[in-house]
């Protein structure tokens, strides 16, 4: 949903939903839908934290799987820079000000509208997808991980296991 909303918004440009109903209705849905990507993001990686799913050779699954989150964080940084509103102006100078602090403000400008909408619309999701895909086909090669305790337990011979009435 995210997806076509932001395609329509993309479509429109980026001053359109600020006067038009229409483009109020496609940015609130943009937001909202991006709100349960990331809820329902969050909601799998902490379920994956607890079971331990980096276990058995899965620690590349587990590592795209975070990529994956963090750029899609970056997009949603981008996103919000791109509202043009005070608070993006906001947002968007306390972000230059951190990305100049931690070294990677000479290749990224949080300040420039079209360089933003540029990642926003096409980088970010793209790298996004790509780590999604990479993610699911390790997932795809490797299995589920088992659980914890599974190692711990055998199965019982075959001999020991009682047969159900009226299976003959």
């Amino acid at each position: 949903m995210f997806v076509a909303s932001g395609a329509v918004l993309a479509f429109k440009g980026p001053a359109w939903y600020h006067i038009s109903h229409t483009g109020l209705f496609f940015n609130s849905l943009h937001f909202w839908s991006v709100q349960l990507f990331f809820l329902f993001m969050v909601i799998h990686m902490i379920g994956k934290f607890f079971m331990a799913a980096w276990r058995g050779n899965r620690a590349a699954t587990w590592i795209t799987g975070v990529l994956a989150s963090i750029i899609a964080i970056g997009a949603a940084l981008t996103g919000y820079v791109v509202q043009t509103n005070f608070d993006s102006q906001w947002i968007a100078y306390q972000a230059k000000d951190g990305l100049n602090a931690i070294g990677i403000g000479a290749w990224f400008n949080v300040a420039n509208l079209g360089q933003n909408l540029l990642m926003h619309v096409f980088l970010m999701p793209a790298v996004t997808a790509l780590f999604v895909v990479i993610h699911v086909l390790l997932v795809r090669v490797h299995g589920v991980v088992p659980p914890i305790d599974a190692a711990n337990v055998e199965a019982p011979p075959a001999s020991t296991v009682p047969e159900r009435e009226g299976a003959r």
